[in-house]
């Protein structure tokens, strides 16, 4: 009796759970624009999924107005919350796409009951000779590396100290690269409080956002418009890029406690400003924000994008009657005390509140549509870089400055009220005279309350200072050579000087199939190597007998493919067997003539 209880409260309960599984969040969202052509669909839950089997299909339909019913694959994201829905064919440009989710079998079982329709508009076509995706162009550089992957000290920079008065403990990140015409020789540096140089790494590229998340460090690579992760012996051991055809910006990535990671992206498409301003270009391009959030399965299950909730006509000092027109310019991410999310708009003067699960504005402090009230600050911020939610419950942020009168940059720390929509200024640092970075920048609070403030493209590089304002800390690189931002942090990494490698290493031996095969004369076999090895690649033939090496000597980490020429060998069975110190395989292939 008590067994067949505990059965109809367990089923009552469940039934009970599924009526309560509702939709809270859907990307593209409805009347959305602008939407990339190769985008996924995103429905977000207020709950974990039950089981979903392969009936989903029943549910949910896809039609473009000009590509027509569209098939696609779906999978449940890692945290049971989201269903990711991938069409097989690209949308077209420019048209209407209508989804339509009609709860039959599969969600119905998952308790979601009302049927939602809604539709979306997809990008218009790219306009030739666009620069579409390349944020962050005029720090590219096509700096490529041959094999040598050592250099000596005497390639980087000097960093000149200006004041060290006991400042904090810790090491200092920062990366350089020049403006105007310079040379460009980018590194990774992290220097001691006394200007010298512990870790030298150099890179292909200029490179941003270079710090130190969880035991790893991160940076963003402008070759190849991603963020890479190294490990503490400099090694890449991973990287991390948009989802949903979305090209990486590089001014932050932030790696979650759960392996999730956030991103964002900028966004460039062709805007009719004529429909939206007087003297606007119908031909305008405009750039949007993209936040991402990605879990570890490399899903985008969070994407929020600037199109869908701040009008064009929000910035506050872009020119809408340009030809370009950069209205966002997002360049933090913060993840609150309460789990949604903080980000730095420079072009829009504002940090905006977004809530993580709907995609909703929660608030926005600055700029057009401030709702805030600045106390002991009536100016606020403009251009601002950078937002860090403090242990103490306040918010800093580097405040650029570029239109204070006169223009003048500082650290600031406000005490937020979010109920009664205050904001005050309980902290800030200026220097005397005043330091003017007009981009790039970044202010860090550390643990000793002291303040690293990273002025950006000025000289100093970086000044620390104690609560009471008192400098114990100035550090500047050479004139015209600067640092997006700097950060100071512990670090038990050993001082290295090197080039860095950017091929991941193979996660373990391998031996491929050659190709082709069969194959008359000329085949091409690979392998793969997760650390440096002794190879022996040899043929032989269906006796056993040898018939040739291919590859003997000592071989680097790495992915090799090596052709084998058959020239002088009779048609027939043949083995070729790879050879290290902890591997052995053997494949077959067939010579025909």
């Amino acid at each position: 009796m008590n067994i067949l209880r505990f059965i109809i409260i367990s089923l009552i309960l469940l039934n009970f759970t599924l009526t309560k599984c509702e939709i809270i969040y859907k990307d593209p969202s409805e009347n959305s624009k602008y939407v990339k052509i190769s985008t996924g669909i995103i429905l977000g839950f207020d709950k974990k999924l039950p089981f979903i089997n392969d009936m989903l299909k029943n549910d949910i339909s896809l039609n473009g107005s000009k590509s027509g019913i569209h098939n696609f694959t779906y999978k449940i994201s890692f945290d049971k919350k989201h269903i990711l829905i991938d069409p097989v064919e690209n949308f077209k440009y420019d048209e209407q796409v209508r989804v339509q989710i009609s709860p039959n079998t599969d969600l119905k079982n998952a308790g979601v009951k009302n049927i939602l329709q809604y539709t979306f508009r997809t990008e218009k076509a790219p306009v030739e000779n666009s620069n579409t995706g390349k944020a962050n162009v005029e720090f590219y550089s096509e700096n490529l590396f041959n094999n040598d992957y050592s250099f000596t000290p005497e390639e980087l920079p000097h960093i000149n100290v200006i004041v060290n008065n006991s400042p904090a403990p810790g090491k200092i990140f920062l990366s350089n690269f020049p403006f105007g015409n310079l040379p460009n020789t980018p590194h990774l540096i992290i220097a001691e409080n006394n200007g010298i140089i512990y870790t030298g790494l150099k890179t292909r590229a200029s490179a941003l956002d270079f710090k130190k998340q969880g035991n790893s460090l991160t940076f963003f690579d402008n070759y190849s418009s991603k963020f890479y992760q190294l490990n503490k012996d400099y090694n890449i051991i991973d990287s991390f890029y948009c989802g949903n055809g979305y090209n990486t910006d590089g001014h932050e990535l932030r790696i979650l406690a759960n392996g999730n990671y956030l991103l964002m992206s900028y966004d460039e498409q062709t805007v009719d400003m004529s429909l939206i301003v007087n003297g606007g270009n119908p031909n305008c391009t405009v750039i949007g924000l993209i936040i991402q959030e990605i879990d570890r399965d490399r899903n985008v299950i969070f994407q929020w994008r600037s199109w869908d909730h701040i009008p064009i006509t929000q910035t506050q000092h872009q020119d809408l009657v340009a030809s370009e027109i950069d209205y966002v310019h997002g360049n933090a991410i913060e993840v609150d005390n309460d789990g949604n999310y903080l980000i730095s708009s420079r072009h829009l003067d504002e940090i905006t509140k977004i809530n993580k699960n709907t995609g909703n504005i929660i608030w926005r402090l600055g700029g057009a549509e401030n709702m805030f009230t600045f106390i002991n600050d009536p100016d606020g911020f403009n251009y601002q870089h950078g937002i860090r939610r403090l242990p103490n419950g306040n918010i800093i942020l580097f405040d650029n400055g570029n239109f204070h009168t006169p223009p003048h940059s500082r650290a600031v720390e406000y005490r937020l009220n979010e109920q009664s929509k205050t904001a005050e200024l309980v902290w800030q640092y200026r220097n005397t005279p005043d330091n003017f970075g007009f981009a790039m920048g970044f202010a860090q609070r550390l643990e000793n309350g002291n303040t690293i403030i990273s002025w950006g493209a000025t000289n100093p590089t970086i000044t620390e200072v104690k609560p009471s304002g008192e400098v114990v800390l100035e550090l500047s690189l050479p004139p015209n050579i600067f640092s997006y931002r700097v950060f100071k942090t512990d670090w038990e990494g050993l001082p290295v000087y090197k080039k860095l490698r950017y091929e991941l290493p193979p996660a373990a031996f391998k031996l491929d199939q050659n190709y082709p095969n069969p194959f008359n004369p000329v085949t091409s076999i690979p392998f793969e190597l997760p650390e440096p090895s002794y190879v022996d690649l040899s043929v032989y033939d269906i006796t056993g007998r040898f018939v040739r090496s291919i590859v003997n000597s000592e071989l680097d980490e790495g992915f090799y493919t090596y052709q084998f020429n058959s020239s002088g060998i009779s048609s027939g069975i043949y083995f070729y067997k790879l050879k290290t110190n902890k591997y052995f395989e053997t494949k077959k292939m067939v010579i025909i003539k």
